[in-house]
C-alpha cells in the first residue's frame, strides 16, 4: 500500500434502549458501559477488525471506550522516533527471540510491546503495531483467519495524521457521549441504576485523557533497550 495512507478509527453506538445493563441483583449503568457499539480501522481503503464470518454487524462488537483508552495508551510510544540501530528489533515479531532472562531484555520487550495495541479481550486477538520511524508511523497488522482479508498488511502514515486520527476519533466518541449523557438526563432507563452526577463527573474527566496522553514524556532507557535488543536478537 502507498504511503500516507488515510487513517481513520470508526465507530457506531448501539441505541441506548439496547445497551446491556451490567450487574445481576442490581442492574446498572455507567460511562464505560454506554460505550457499547462496535468499530473498526480503516487504512488506505482497507477495513480492519472486520469478521471473516458474515454477521449481522461484521465488526468488533464491544464497548468502544476500549479501542479509545488502548489507542491512547500505545500513543505516546508510537510517536516515539525509533533510532536506526533498533529498527530491526522494532520490526520484528518476536517468535525467533532467543529465551533469555535479564533485566534489560526485559526493559526491550516492554518498549517493543509498548508500541502494541492491546486486543487481548478478543478471541484469536489480532495485532496491531505502531512505531515511528523518521516523520512516519509504521502500521503493522496481522490476524487469524477469524478476520477478513487482509490478515498481514504493513503501511505508513505521516506522524501528523496518526496523531490526527486519534485527536478526530477522540473528538467524535466525546461527542458521542455527550449526546448520550443529555439523552438518558432527560429520559433515564427504567430499572437500571445510574448515577447522572459521576456520570458527568467522569465525562468532563475522560474528556481530558487525550491532552494528558499527548503531553505524556516517556523516560526511555535507551541503553538497557539496546542491551536487552541484542540478548533477544543475538
Amino acid at each position: 500500500m502507498d504511503d500516507g495512507s488515510l487513517l481513520r478509527f470508526q465507530f457506531e453506538l448501539r441505541a441506548v434502549g439496547e445497551v446491556a445493563p451490567w450487574g445481576r441483583d442490581e442492574l446498572k449503568l455507567h460511562w464505560f458501559g454506554l460505550t457499547e457499539g462496535w468499530y473498526w480501522v480503516e487504512v488506505g481503503g482497507v477495513r480492519l477488525l472486520r469478521f471473516a464470518a458474515d454477521y449481522e454487524i461484521p465488526y468488533v462488537d464491544y464497548y468502544v471506550v476500549r479501542l479509545w483508552e488502548d489507542l491512547l495508551a500505545v500513543l505516546p510510544a508510537a510517536v516515539e522516533e525509533v533510532p536506526a540501530d533498533l529498527v530491526g528489533f522494532v520490526e520484528s515479531d518476536g517468535s525467533s527471540w532467543n529465551e533469555t532472562e535479564s533485566d534489560v531484555a526485559d526493559v526491550a520487550m516492554s518498549w517493543w510491546d509498548s508500541r502494541s495495541v492491546y486486543f487481548g479481550y478478543l478471541r484469536e486477538s489480532p495485532s496491531l503495531r505502531c512505531w515511528r520511524i523518521g516523520d512516519e508511523v509504521i502500521l503493522d497488522w496481522n490476524a487469524a483467519a477469524n478476520f477478513a482479508e487482509p490478515r498481514t498488511l504493513r503501511t505508513t502514515v505521516a506522524v501528523a495524521d496518526f496523531v490526527a486520527a486519534i485527536k478526530d476519533f477522540d473528538a467524535a466518541l466525546m461527542a458521542a457521549m455527550e449526546a448520550r449523557i443529555v439523552e438518558v438526563e432527560a429520559s433515564p432507563p427504567p430499572g437500571i441504576a445510574l448515577d447522572l452526577t459521576q456520570l458527568r463527573n467522569e465525562h468532563r474527566d475522560r474528556a481530558a485523557w487525550l491532552g494528558r496522553a499527548r503531553s505524556r514524556v516517556l523516560a526511555t532507557d535507551w541503553t538497557a533497550v539496546r542491551r536487552g535488543a541484542v540478548q533477544l536478537m543475538r
